[in-house]
């Protein structure tokens, strides 16, 4: 008897592993053939081929063939108030001969853009995660060990995942959103801009949803009226001065390596960063971040899908 109910216990494990192992094939294909497609494109850019005819048409080949594969994969979605999706990797080759960076999936948008969306199977985004992990000369590549959470509250994987052109996004604060049984969920609240963040106030939703064996990853602009803080204002003003003298000192500066160029990145970050800090503690801006956190509920809701 002993020896029926092993087999018995083998056969429903057995059984138990077979959808995963299934599940998991189709992605490994997907990677296989996405980073065979990768490899060829950054070998053609270091031998100046990027631009020849023949390997113009190798990329679009394999590029519709991946976008096919992560239709696929992703399945049948649809998000409320979002349009036809398309395929995230319309390049390979980022700058002279990198790899690009960007996140492997489906992309949604509203039409003036405002909302966009990007969903993946999880073991992509997995991959995706690890890989930024390994990015060289990013500060930010060392936060990505903390998982999904990071996604959301790395600006660096935010503008990797869901921005294409005209800015970026800069985290502020994360929000405490509620997941439903079975979904891993992470919210922040930031600025979508393509200048300097400075003492701006946020007015941007970013956030992840990890459930059914997909990632989506969405942000959406936000009015919140939020009034200013004084003590904040007050914070960043020191370092608004230092900007606005090296700012001065380099108008007629075409040199890049002149060293006043860095330190005002530096001073730049270093103010924001002060401010950013001094924002998300203030009890004035509570009340906005209370109102935020409702409307990342309601952009979780869309995130659910169908």
């Amino acid at each position: 008897m002993t020896r029926i109910d092993h087999r018995l216990l083998r056969a429903a494990v057995l059984a138990a592993a077979l959808p995963a192992a299934a599940a998991a094939a189709p992605v490994d294909d997907y990677m296989a053939s996405r980073d065979k497609a990768v490899t060829a494109a950054v070998a053609a850019a270091k031998a100046g081929k990027a631009g020849d005819d023949a390997e113009i048409k190798a990329e679009e080949v394999a590029r519709k063939d991946l976008a096919k594969r992560m239709s696929a994969l992703v399945g049948p979605l649809k998000f409320k108030g979002l349009g036809t999706p398309s395929f995230t990797l319309d390049m390979f080759v980022y700058g002279d001969d990198l790899p690009a960076t960007r996140l492997d999936g489906m992309a949604f948008a509203n039409a003036d853009e405002t909302t966009r969306v990007v969903a993946t199977p999880e073991a992509v985004f997995q991959a995706w995660l690890a890989a930024r992990a390994k990015d060289k000369d990013v500060p930010e590549a060392a936060a990505v060990r903390e998982g999904g959470r990071a996604a959301v509250d790395t600006g660096y994987l935010v503008n990797n995942a869901l921005v294409n052109v005209g800015g970026g996004v800069v985290p502020y604060t994360a929000l405490p959103v509620t997941a439903a049984p079975g979904e891993t969920v992470y919210a922040n609240l930031g600025l979508f801009t393509d200048e300097a963040p400075a003492n701006a106030l946020p007015n941007t939703i970013v956030l992840l949803r990890v459930a059914d064996g997909r990632a989506v990853m969405g942000m959406t602009a936000v009015a919140l009226n939020m009034k200013p803080v004084l003590a904040c204002d007050q914070a960043w003003k020191p370092y608004n001065t230092k900007v606005q003298a090296l700012l001065k000192a380099t108008e007629t500066v075409s040199d890049l390596e002149d060293p006043r160029w860095a330190e005002l990145a530096k001073v730049e970050e270093e103010g924001s960063n002060v401010f950013r800090t001094c924002l998300a503690k203030a009890p004035e801006s509570q009340a906005a971040f209370a109102t935020a956190t409702k409307r990342a509920e309601a952009f979780l809701q869309t995130l659910r899908g169908n």
